[in-house]
């Protein structure tokens, strides 16, 4: 793989913080319920309300967050979008499916039928922009916006591609989120709340003077060994020109859940026994593409140097000195597992 750099330009959020803002850093929302929906924002000061319409909750927070990264960035036709969904439009699959049986499969809405697909929002995001590159959506369950950022960080170290929006987007309605529950996965008793996701965010391979923040280095791997991750480690360091004590801190997907965050802390012991920990799920909630959202905070944060207390790790050490890098991990329950570097401008 070559060696050229790529740049988180802007990252944008609707989810249970405050939306499309960075509030949750100084003004967080905590939350108590076992299950939160997305905070929206105003729809109708990014788009028509005749347009919004005919569009679910996923859709239109999809549109939104890209477009006002479109904006921040002034690009308006990437390179490439690609999108990352692990359970897609979930609210109109349902009514859609509810309609075929009322309706003995005779009548349905056609704006369910064509809204429940997983590749709609980027099919949506290409018409609306006006983009007509290269656009693929994965749908990998916990690694499915993982998976997106992978496809365009490899096309960009390619010279392929040289911006690319990418995303990560998954909502939640009260019927799956009690089969959630009862199969373990939220809801339990010390668990962050179940929450929904939409974030977007542009990578660029210029140099924009205004980037959040540079990413340096993602791998993905199934099931690895304590060896394997450490292998894989090192050599997403040495690609990034750095090694471990370069790591200004680790950011985890803990969620209260502790057959879950089992595997967190004991590769925590083994791989970053003196590192100062992160966390976010206590912010944003459970979801399948919430890493999403942990990294775009890790990217904001890098870019404000500020850490809030509440992002810290329970017990861990603070960062000593300015906070030059911040290495991801992202674990799941099936056995799939992420790293993702990213460092200081």
């Amino acid at each position: 793989m070559e060696s050229r750099k790529v740049y988180i330009q802007a990252a944008e959020q609707i989810s249970i913080q405050s939306p499309l803002s960075e509030q949750w850093m100084n003004e967080p929302i905590l939350y108590h319920e076992p299950l939160v929906k997305a905070v929206n924002p105003s729809f109708r000061d990014y788009l028509a309300p005749n347009e919004a319409r005919r569009m679910g909750n996923l859709m239109k927070r999809a549109l939104v967050t890209s477009l006002k990264v479109l904006k921040d960035t002034g690009i308006e036709h990437p390179d490439a979008i690609i999108t990352g969904t692990s359970i897609g439009s979930l609210d109109y699959t349902e009514r859609l499916l509810d309609d075929l049986i009322e309706n003995g499969e005779e009548t349905v809405s056609p704006t369910y039928f064509m809204q429940s697909t997983h590749n709609t929002v980027g099919s949506a995001l290409g018409i609306y922009t006006k983009t007509h590159g290269y656009n693929t959506t994965y749908s990998h369950g916990g690694i499915s916006f993982d998976s997106a950022l992978l496809d365009a960080w490899m096309q960009m170290c390619l010279g392929k591609i040289r911006t690319a929006l990418v995303g990560g987007y998954d909502e939640m309605v009260d019927s799956y989120f009690e089969l959630l529950c009862k199969a373990g996965y939220v809801g339990r008793e010390g668990m962050v709340p179940c929450g929904e996701v939409s974030m977007s965010m542009m990578l660029n391979a210029g140099a924009p003077h205004d980037a959040l923040c540079e990413m340096a280095g993602i791998r993905i791997c199934y099931r690895p060994s304590l060896e394997k991750l450490r292998k894989e480690m090192d050599e997403i360091l040495a690609q990034a020109g750095m090694s471990m004590v370069d790591i200004s801190a680790v950011m985890t997907g803990v969620n209260g859940n502790p057959s879950h965050d089992r595997q967190y802390r004991e590769t925590i012991v083994q791989l970053f026994p003196h590192k100062p920990l992160f966390h976010y799920k206590h912010l944003f909630g459970e979801n399948y593409t919430v890493s999403a959202l942990g990294t775009y905070a890790a990217a904001h944060l890098l870019k404000k140097q500020e850490i809030p207390s509440l992002i810290y790790d329970d017990d861990s050490m603070s960062v000593n000195g300015e906070l030059n890098s911040i290495l991801l991990l992202n674990m799941t329950e099936s056995g799939d597992c992420s790293l993702i570097l990213l460092k200081r401008l």
